[in-house]
């Protein structure tokens, strides 16, 4: 029976005409870009910054050199468009030169294989902790963002929401809210106990009985039980998503692309053991605690709440960043509740006294309450940051994007610019300009106690780790970090959806906030320049280019936009030729937003929409000109609702409708002085501009909201309006079904993530950095793409102790996706030039593939002549090996054997002569290895016989053991072992295949 679609249990929503149409999210993985995309994304750089130069030094010679300007009116006229042109410009070069970021990292990513993130589960895992900051929201919204964030698949997880509602609430529905809130996380932690305990025991008795066994003994039946509980906990998803209350496009996302793919993933894993079992191939024992506690990390979630309003000794600041400011502060340590003449207080205490104790964790994630993640996200965000290479990255993140399906055009159009700034951020961490976004980043805990700072009101100790300075607090503590050496990471995936506010007035505030205090922490970029220069880091220009441009271009964009619209400028500046400057601009963004499934023509809706916004975003620079003044915070401005709609304010409504007119006047001047640049320039910006008012704001609700505003001024003292509850619809809970037919039961329980025919897949696209070592992303090289058709398996070939039967080692082997030889694509990425990046990333996909090998085994890697005469690069490619290694280098002869650094060597035989001899005396190798060529006819051969048996004797005099690959059949087995060959290695033992196959015992002799 299928299972119902969210959508379908959804009630009938009222939708506009222009509404998003989208159903899917966008791939988690974003598709590679293709070539030509790069080319035409490089050439409007080149032809914007042309034509601007162009128009600057043709406007200077006909101004000033040939004396056009021949008063200082038009001298100051002349000199103000062009610094007007020049600010335009740089926003629109600052976008186009970071999506070429984006297509270079997204072209450069390699997820982490499922096994991997298994492993680690299992391992030594740092500790992670939820926030979720939360003001009035409604119970829905809120249970949404606690479910995603206590089923990531992170064990011993801690999620706290943070309540910030009024304590003394004013009305019933701001109390309903707030006694809603405090028992929601309650209600989620009873729900996921019934998984986890179910679970818990079956993995309990799991252990008992294999301990029963020996320790180590798995049976068939073990995964049988096993695959029980994934189906359980695959039907318990499904039975919570159709128990979920469906009231707009947020909720059908939260079941359809949260609960149900975990669901189906699930099921799928519990056909593949039932498939395994059915086969009668067990598990290692290894591999089965890890299914069992990846199972358990889903339900394994602590779920809590904390007001901080309840303690005097706690900010009562109205902003987020106090509110999260104020819970971190509290970590690593156990506080007793003591009442004071100014209300309750926490102070330090005993463990044994204390009534709330707070742990300090190693990693905190702050999540807002209108924000859902996919369930991957902690535990892949985590995983990386626990990477050598990411030791010194305090933030790592996914910028979010908008949920699919809105039902209203403002939502769709805001959505579309929540998209685009995905591509802005991703492409500014490829240059270094990476900008923590509060809304879902996994924060290190130490970092954050390296910028905290300490202030008191009273005798209060107040403890700052985010600054609130601004209400753009994570842009401020994005310098904190950079001065003290920290860096930060935009993850290239999309796990994190945020909403995007439904009615022009919850979107004017959002809009704002975004636009207030961009220019007050401008000035502080001087300090990270400074820090960097102390550090001897190199400064770069297009990281703070683009760090400018980041904070301070919402200014500068809405007041040359503002000076083109008002000032009737010198026709003669109105040159045709400045349309070429932002034409590739507008171009490469209507194509963008094609990719991300919007239309081209939503372009011009985006421009539109920011005429209008422009009140919102002056407003919030010169709130940012007034706190730079007076040194007075700015603060949170909460709007009353009317009609579950938020009320703009009188200035965001007059002030569009006032560039209309301004708009309907300059058309009409020109057409009298016949002015035909400056027409076109006028109407276009009046059609979009009325465009956008009746389809974003509504004359309805405009007129609504302004009589709204006349009546409060009229009759301050309003009596407030129930707000209705939404009724839930009741569905049915849907019966188990059948997952999806499961192939290679081995392969889906190795390579979760990759279905169908690319699974198990691997694509590295290694490229050489600065310093000449190889690296993922962030690389400048134009061979990028030549790695496109290089997918490639990693299998693996046991090499057994003939004597007692036991695996020793195992050979790293390359089997490429599309079935050719490996050798002939050596051989192709040779003549392109790009050998030397793939033998590298082969070396490093064997070692990443390898980590769940047995251990007291070793791993031979097959290296290239060209790589190995490169021991500098070679090495930090081999220390990355978790167990020993043994580099095969064929007939090829190190460079320099001594730089590998005790790396044991395995050569080639050359036959049974003075050359294989010689090699072996010369170049003292860990092992010699007899080919094909060698072993054929041995079992009938004497001769043959008698020269290995004094090979073997001479290999072992000078420290060397000779392994005999390519053994096809039992008779050359016993012939190899009566001549003393004690290693060997061939089809006939074992053939080459993925490790999850060799774990289970699958391929082996």
């Amino acid at each position: 029976m299928p299972r119902t679609r969210a959508d379908e249990r959804k009630p009938d929503a009222k939708r506009q005409w222009g509404a998003d149409r989208r159903t899917e999210p966008h791939p988690i993985v974003p598709p590679p870009v293709s070539e030509g995309r790069i080319t035409r994304g490089r050439l409007a750089i080149v032809v914007t910054i042309t034509v601007w130069a162009c128009y600057i030094a043709y406007t200077i010679f006909q101004q000033f050199i040939e004396g056009h300007a021949d008063s200082a009116r038009l001298g100051a006229e002349a000199i103000v468009y062009m610094l007007v042109i020049t600010g335009l410009a740089a926003s629109a070069i600052a976008y186009l030169i970071t999506r070429i970021g984006y297509f270079y990292r997204g072209r450069g990513h390699q997820r982490a294989p499922r096994i991997m993130l298994d492993e680690f589960i299992g391992g030594k895992k740092p500790s992670l902790t939820v926030l979720v900051p939360s003001y009035q929201e409604d119970e829905r919204t809120n249970r949404n963002t606690l479910l995603s964030a206590a089923l990531q698949e992170y064990p011993g997880l801690r999620v706290t929401l943070l309540i910030d509602d009024p304590r003394t609430p004013k009305t019933r529905a701001a109390r309903d809210m707030l006694l809603a809130a405090r028992a929601l996380p309650g209600k989620i932690e009873a729900e996921l106990n019934v998984p986890f305990h179910r679970v818990s025991g079956a993995f309990a008795s799991f252990d008992e009985q294999v301990r029963y066994r020996g320790g180590y003994l798995v049976v068939p039946d073990d995964m049988r039980r096993l695959s029980d509980e994934y189906q359980f906990a695959s039907n318990w998803l499904y039975e919570l998503g159709a128990k979920q209350e469906m009231v707009d496009h947020t909720d059908t996302f939260f079941v359809e692309h949260i609960l149900h793919p975990l669901a189906a993933d699930l099921g799928q894993i519990a056909g593949a053991l039932d498939k395994g079992a059915d086969e009668q191939v067990a598990l290692p024992m290894a591999r089965m605690n890890q299914l069992y506690r990846r199972l358990l990390a889903i339900f394994d979630a602590q779920v809590t709440s904390f007001e901080r309003k309840k303690y005097v000794s706690l900010s009562h600041e109205p902003n987020k960043a106090m509110n999260l400011n104020s819970y971190i502060g509290l970590m690593g340590g156990a506080y007793q509740e003591i009442n004071t003449p100014l209300g309750t207080a926490l102070v330090t205490a005993g463990p044994n006294r204390a009534d709330l104790v707070v742990p300090n964790p190693d990693y905190v994630l702050t999540l807002d309450a209108d924000s859902v993640l996919l369930p991957e996200y902690a535990l892949r965000l985590v995983h990386l940051m626990e990477q050598g290479a990411y030791a010194q990255h305090a933030v790592v993140q996914t910028p979010y994007s908008a949920y699919p399906g809105s039902a209203t055009r403002i939502e769709r159009i805001s959505g579309a610019t929540t998209d685009i700034q995905y591509i802005v951020h991703q492409g500014m961490t490829h240059y270094g300009a990476t900008f923590w976004v509060g809304a879902n980043a996994v924060l290190r805990k130490k970092a954050l106690d390296e910028i905290c700072e300490v202030a008191y009101e009273g005798d209060w100790e107040i403890k700052r780790y985010i600054q609130d300075r601004t209400v753009i607090e994570d842009t401020e503590s994005t310098i904190d970090l950079g001065v003290r050496g920290w860096m930060l990471h935009n993850y290239p995936e999309r796990m994190a959806y945020s909403a995007t506010p439904p009615d022009f007035g919850s979107l004017a505030i959002q809009r704002q906030r975004w636009a207030n205090g961009g220019l007050l922490i401008l000035s502080r970029l001087k300090d990270q320049f400074r820090a960097k220069s102390k550090r001897e880091d190199k400064n770069r220009f297009g990281e703070y280019f683009l760090r400018v441009n980041y904070m301070a271009s919402i200014f500068w964009s809405s007041v040359c936009l503002v000076v083109m619209l008002v000032y009737p400028f010198n026709n003669e500046l109105l040159n045709p030729f400045l349309l070429l400057i932002s034409v590739p601009y507008f171009f490469m963004m209507s194509a963008d937003l094609k990719h991300l499934g919007y239309k081209r023509s939503d372009m011009l809706r985006i421009y539109g929409f920011n005429l209008i916004l422009l009140p919102v975003n002056l407003s919030g620079s010169i709130a940012s000109l007034l706190q730079l003044l007076t040194g007075e915070k700015s603060t949170f401005k909460r709007t009353p609702k009317v009609r579950d709609r938020t009320t703009a304010a009188t200035a965001y409504l007059v002030l569009p409708l006032a560039l209309i007119a301004l708009c309907v006047y300059t058309v009409w001047h020109d057409v009298q002085l016949r002015q035909w640049n400056n027409l076109v320039f006028a109407g276009l910006n009046l059609l979009l501009s009325l465009y956008a008012m009746v389809a974003f704001v509504g004359l309805g609700n405009t007129v609504v909201d302004l009589l709204t505003h006349l009546r409060d001024w009229l009759v301050p003292t309003v009596k407030p309006k129930k707000v209705k509850k939404a009724k839930v619809k009741k569905a049915d809970a849907a019966t188990a079904v059948k997952p999806a037919a499961v192939g290679d039961w081995a392969q889906v329980l190795h390579y979760r993530e990759e279905r169908g025919t690319g699974a198990g897949q691997v694509t590295v696209r290694l490229q050489r950095s600065d310093t000449g070592a190889w690296k993922s992303d962030k690389s400048k090289s134009t061979q990028a793409h030549l790695f496109e058709e290089f997918s490639f398996f990693t299998v693996f070939q046991p090499i057994y102790n003939m004597i007692n039967g036991h695996v020793v080692g195992y050979e790293a082997l390359t089997r490429f996706a599309d079935g050719s030889n490996p050798k002939e694509s050596l051989e192709a990425a040779q003549q392109r030039g790009v050998h030397l990046a793939l033998d590298a990333a082969l070396v490093q996909a064997a070692i990443a593939s390898s980590q769940s090998l047995p251990n007291g085994t070793w791993l031979a890697v097959n290296v290239s002549a060209d790589l190995l005469s490169r021991p500098h690069e070679l090495m930090p490619l081999l220390a990355e090996a978790k167990r020993p290694l043994v580099v095969e280098v064929g007939d090829a002869a190190p460079a320099d054997f001594a730089q590998l650094g005790g790396v044991r060597l395995s050569i080639d035989d050359l036959g049974a002569g003075y050359e294989t001899l010689a090699r072996i005396e010369s170049l003292r190798p860990a092992f010699l290895k007899l080919g094909q060529e060698t072993l054929q006819g041995l079992e009938n051969e004497t001769a043959r016989q008698a020269a290995i048996r004094t090979l073997v004797e001479f290999a072992g005099q000078h420290g060397c053991t000779v392994i005999a690959e390519g053994i096809e059949t039992a008779a050359q087995r016993d012939a190899l072992m009566a001549c003393g060959v004690p290693f060997g290695q061939g089809f006939y033992l074992g053939k080459p295949v993925p490790v999850e196959r060799l774990l289970a015992g699958v391929g082996g002799w």
